[in-house]
Order: C-alpha cells, then sequence, then structure tokens
C-alpha cells in the first residue's frame, strides 16, 4: 500500500472512529427532558431517574413516589409531564432499594412504613436535598407521592422537609400507629399537603384519608384534599382500581395548580 493510500485508510478509518464517539457521547448524555440516572439516599444505594425541563431554568423540584410495587412506567411518565409544565423532577427506586419488591409483586410492604419507615423517609430527605442542588432547580422542592408515596409526602411535608406534598391515595392503613404519627407532627407551621382520594377504595378506605385530613385540620396545618365519588385505589393508572378519567383529570389539574401556588410563586 502506497504511504499516500495509507494516509488515506488512516483518515477514514480515524472519521469512523470519531463518529461512533461522537454517537456514543450523544447517547451518553441526555438531551433536555430525557432521563439521567443517578444515586441518591444516605448511603447512595437508591437508583433515581432524573429528569430535566427544557430551557435555562431556574425550575423547582419535585419528587416522584411510586406505590409499594416499585417504580412504574406511569411514574417516569408522570415526571415527563411535570417536567413539560416546567419542574425537574426525580424518581427513586427506594422500594426496590429496600428489596420490598420481586418480580411478582410487593414483598412485605408493610415494611417501608414499620421496619424500614424512619430509614425511608431519611433517604428522602437526602433525595430531595439531592434534587434541591440540581444545576437548573429554583430550590424548592415538592413531593406527589402514590399509596406507599403518598405516606411519605404527607410525612416530609410535616416535617417542613419539603415545600409542598401531594397524595395519591396514600397507604393510610395498617392500624392506628401509621396515621397517629402525623398527629405528633402536623402544626401550623407545616408544609401545604393536598391529599387525593377515591371513596371506594378498596385497598386503602377512605375513611382513613378522612382521618388524615382531620388530623391536618385540628392542628391547622394548611392543606386541601379532594375524595372522588365512585373512584377506588390507582384510579389515575389502574392496576388496583379502573382507571377514572374524570378523577385522573381533576387531579393532575388540582396537583399542577398546588404545586405552581407553592413551588413556583415567590
Amino acid at each position: 500500500m502506497s504511504a499516500k493510500r495509507n494516509h488515506r485508510w488512516l483518515g477514514v478509518a480515524f472519521a469512523r472512529l470519531f463518529a461512533s464517539a461522537l454517537a456514543a457521547m450523544c447517547l451518553a448524555s441526555p438531551g433536555p427532558g430525557a432521563g439521567a440516572t443517578m444515586t441518591v439516599g444516605v448511603k447512595h444505594n437508591i437508583s433515581a431517574t432524573l429528569i430535566v425541563p427544557d430551557g435555562s431554568g431556574p425550575f423547582p423540584g419535585v419528587l416522584i413516589l411510586s406505590t409499594s410495587g416499585g417504580v412504574a412506567n406511569a411514574d417516569t411518565a408522570y415526571a415527563q409531564r411535570l417536567a413539560g409544565e416546567g419542574f425537574v423532577c426525580l424518581v427513586p427506586a427506594y422500594i426496590e432499594a429496600y428489596h420490598l419488591v420481586g418480580p411478582h409483586g410487593p414483598i412485605n410492604p408493610g415494611d417501608a412504613f414499620t421496619v424500614y419507615a424512619q430509614q425511608i423517609h431519611d433517604d428522602l430527605i437526602q433525595s430531595a436535598d439531592a434534587l434541591r442542588h440540581q444545576e437548573k432547580a429554583n430550590g424548592r422542592i415538592g413531593v406527589v407521592g402514590f399509596s406507599a408515596g403518598g405516606f411519605f409526602a404527607v410525612w416530609l411535608a410535616l416535617t417542613q422537609e419539603i415545600q409542598a406534598g401531594v397524595s395519591y391515595y396514600g397507604s393510610f392503613q395498617g392500624g392506628p400507629a401509621r396515621i397517629a404519627r402525623f398527629k405528633g407532627l402536623a402544626t401550623e407551621q407545616s408544609s401545604p399537603v393536598l391529599i387525593l382520594h377515591g371513596d371506594d377504595d378498596r385497598t386503602v378506605p377512605v375513611e382513613l384519608a378522612r382521618s388524615v385530613i382531620d388530623i391536618l385540620s385540628e392542628a391547622k396545618s394548611p392543606y386541601e384534599s379532594q375524595i372522588y365519588p365512585g373512584a377506588g385505589h390507582t384510579f389515575d393508572r389502574g392496576g388496583l382500581g379502573p382507571v377514572v378519567p374524570s378523577a385522573a383529570a381533576d387531579a393532575w389539574a388540582r396537583t399542577l395548580a398546588f404545586l405552581t401556588k407553592y413551588l413556583k410563586q415567590p
């Protein structure tokens, strides 16, 4: 092979190698709105997906907390939707980190509220702090939690670890001790809470959601609530109850207005 042809061959090979490397870099670095993986928690052992809006920001942050079934497509879809509205979202796989879910569903789900409750709470505080320090975040953090996640959303709001908490059909069952925790924490200084629940919930009876609402009311804690007639558990995504489109749409609108009010406005 002549020197000229050899140089040309090397040039083509280099160009192809450079193009491949560039493509790999593009795939590894998600663009605006795409999910990037990070680790959070006290021991940094919780995998989490970060979803960032387009634009320079700064934006408020929202933790999206899954049901006891672990992170599902519905959770990341909800985070993507919120990102489209100008919120930096973090979806931590906190249930998975404690091995409370397997291939066939939840494993000893009650342990999240008893054995591991304080550890999960502390992990979520650290997760909120990690989100607070993201480049595009404005420092104000909310939580939207579903079922098990709803329980922790209320807890974090009552202790003012976040600025706003939303509970979709929160897991308030499990005996008086579970919600008695809230009674000792709710004060006038607690962060605002939004409780969304169906009155036909066969997993977490609506009476328990009303008990939490009563605790907030008696403590004069800031809260909003909406009980949906005929709606069951997971009314927005299905699974442990059918999807109720009207309730799902109303819950989304209320959540967006609530987060905007407490996280975006001074």
